[in-house]
């Protein structure tokens, strides 16, 4: 096989995984008419159209389906075997990636992380991704991102994960909202609407609402954010009450002027994790990457991977 077609094969991987030649480019870094041209190569070379337009959408015609199902694996182990002959230094190294992360995360996460990086690598760089309606898992699939970092309740066996802290839920109410002059209980709790927040915030809502269920009772709530680190300022104006992580409720209490207080039920606390596909176990820089990551973080990390 001559490197023209090995280049191909990396192509034709990328345009099978996104269904998208302007996806495919932005994955392999180079431009679209690059990878038009290639498509072409590889619809000569197997003559079959590989990828058809039906209406906004691109399908994978059946060859193409059974031909990836084929090199897809192949391609795996090439980029595993010749990943681990480079030499990796993290001083010297440049490379950019891309991690999924809400907001929240970034936020407790993030400081640290590039705190550390900065001062052992400082030419690697990190671009991260809001959540999106397709979900970490497809990012992570579709090579879109390497590194996700949150929580999966069961990850697929196609991730390998590493645990990195745990965090626990509170309330937050502005200050000088009615409930602080009365008895905090349960029934305090439900007499207000609530603010929630989707993500990882909704981990603890869900958790709530469940809780509430079995004992016969239900929360009213008025607004969902999109935004973690917007809800306090945004609940500062009204008498809602939001059950969220500590951390934020911690950092933004003095300059938002709101007051937390205990859940009014015991729930779990919520397990933050890295996330990774298997085709990047073996990657060097992307191992040092994980375990900067786990390092900079005050909660020791399990080691195992």
């Amino acid at each position: 096989m001559t490197s023209t077609d090995l280049n191909l094969l990396v192509h034709f991987d990328a345009l099978i995984t996104t269904k998208s030649v302007s996806k495919a480019a932005q994955q392999l870094g180079i431009s679209q008419p690059a990878v038009s041209a290639a498509l072409s190569r590889l619809r000569y070379l197997f003559n079959d159209p590989l990828l058809t337009r039906e209406g906004n959408k691109w399908t994978l015609t059946e060859r193409a389906r059974t031909l990836h199902r084929t090199f897809h694996p192949m391609l795996q182990e090439w980029e595993s075997a010749t990943s681990s002959q480079v030499g990796f230094d993290p001083a010297s190294t440049r490379r950019t990636f891309n991690l999924y992360a809400s907001d929240y995360v970034q936020f407790a996460v993030l400081p640290r992380v590039m705190e550390r990086l900065r001062t052992q690598s400082p030419q690697i760089s990190l671009r991260v991704l809001p959540p999106k309606l397709s979900g970490g898992l497809d990012m992570l699939a579709g090579g879109h991102v390497e590194l996700y970092i949150g929580h999966y309740p069961q990850p697929p066996e196609s991730l390998r994960t590493r645990f990195l802290f745990e965090e626990v839920a509170c309330c937050l109410v502005r200050a000088g909202h009615p409930c602080l002059a009365e008895p905090w209980s349960l029934d305090a709790f439900l007499s207000y609407e609530h603010m929630d927040a989707a993500g990882y915030a909704g981990y603890f809502n869900a958790q709530l609402d469940a809780a509430l269920q079995g004992v016969d009772r239900r929360r009213s709530v008025g607004i969902v954010l999109s935004s973690y680190l917007a809800l306090p300022f945004v609940l500062a104006a009204t008498d809602m009450i939001s059950t969220l992580p500590q951390s934020v409720a911690t950092a933004f209490a003095a300059p938002s002027q709101t007051v937390s207080l205990p859940t009014p039920m015991r729930l779990p606390p919520l397990s933050v994790s890295l996330y990774w596909h298997e085709r990047y176990q073996n990657d060097a820089a992307h191992s040092w990457l994980r375990q900067c990551i786990a390092e900079a973080l005050p909660t020791p990390a399990s080691a195992a991977e």
